[in-house]
């Protein structure tokens, strides 16, 4: 058997979110479950931290095995934030057949990236909050934003989603990008303030300040936190009601809790779940109305692998990639 390699057209060809997004349920319910192998991501920082090297990026892998796909994979994603496009992470997606000792493909992975953080903010809003969100706030118009916006509203049933980015020529660009393509109408706020009156809000940005004050919450807003950095001010994480992560470790490390947590002030302890355990019925604690849940998916490679290892399974030999070995 041949190593096939997937461009990003390949993939988008290929993929089917709604296999995708049981890859993802499935694969964070096995992962409660202790059937799957997902080490924390290994950081190499390149400057990033302000150090050195001066090079302000970073390398991340993330390898996993996946049990209920048999699949052994990882990516390996490097963010070079001095570069002018709009994508500053670059990633590849890597399978493995342990059965027959062999590579099976290669993958860009940015593409598989962003639909699959889309996808945690879908399962989020699906199985972790206590009713439908008709009205949706992004916050950050960048890479990301676009499958937040467009996988979102492929899968759920929201009536508007309210778009803000510091740059506000960007968000309107990304706003007429996508807009005439959604069910959903999208309207571009003025400042973050104005998208916290919606039913949830993602911040999805590259931001190590906070990005929303607690002040401008209500109390039931259903928040998804998916930056690599701060994002959001202590006040709000304390004010969770429920606080769930995709791995805890992970987030005690890197994104909205990592600040937090290298002070002392947060501990696993604190975490109330994690969403695998939630979608398993480990979770004895019902999500009330009214509840503020704040759910902190950092990104785990068991589901890039799980949904990169689906799409090649059901992609077969319809061609469109290309064999290199």
């Amino acid at each position: 058997m041949s190593t096939d390699l997937y461009a990003r057209r390949d993939i988008e060809r290929a993929l089917d979110l709604a296999d995708a997004y049981e890859a993802v349920r499935r694969t964070y319910v096995e992962t409660a479950r202790g059937r799957v192998l997902n080490p924390s991501k290994l950081t190499m920082h390149l400057g990033d931290d302000g150090e050195w090297p001066n090079l302000n990026a970073f390398s991340i892998d993330m390898p996993a095995y996946v049990d209920w796909l048999e699949v052994v994979g990882m990516k390996w994603a490097i963010a070079t934030w001095n570069s002018e496009s709009d994508s500053p992470i670059s990633s590849q997606i890597l399978l493995f057949d342990i059965d027959n000792e062999e590579f099976t493909a290669i993958m860009e992975g940015m593409y598989l990236t962003g639909v699959r953080t889309a996808l945690q903010t879908v399962v989020g809003l699906d199985r972790l909050s206590s009713a439908a969100a008709a009205s949706v706030g992004v916050v950050g118009a960048g890479y990301q934003a676009r499958f937040q916006l467009s996988v979102v509203d492929a899968l759920l049933d929201v009536e508007t989603f309210r778009l803000f980015d510091t740059d506000g020529g960007r968000a309107r660009e990304l706003a007429a990008a996508v807009g005439p393509r959604l069910d959903a109408r999208i309207e571009v706020a003025d400042a973050a303030r104005d998208v916290v009156g919606c039913d949830a809000v993602v911040t999805v940005t590259d931001s190590k300040v906070p990005v929303l004050e607690e002040a401008w919450l209500d109390e039931g807003t259903f928040l998804v936190a998916l930056g690599s950095y701060r994002e959001l001010p202590d006040e709000t994480v304390r004010a969770a009601d429920h606080l769930v992560v995709d791995h805890v470790e992970q987030c005690l490390q890197r994104g909205a809790l990592a600040d937090m947590a290298e002070r002392g002030e947060l501990a696993r302890g604190d975490v109330d779940a994690t969403v695998g355990e939630v979608l398993a019925g480990e979770y004895e604690r019902p999500v009330a109305s009214g509840d503020r849940v704040l759910f902190v998916p950092i990104g785990l490679g068991a589901l890039d692998v799980a949904v990169a290892e689906r799409l090649r399974r059901s992609d077969g030999d319809a061609g469109g990639s290309f064999p290199f070995a």
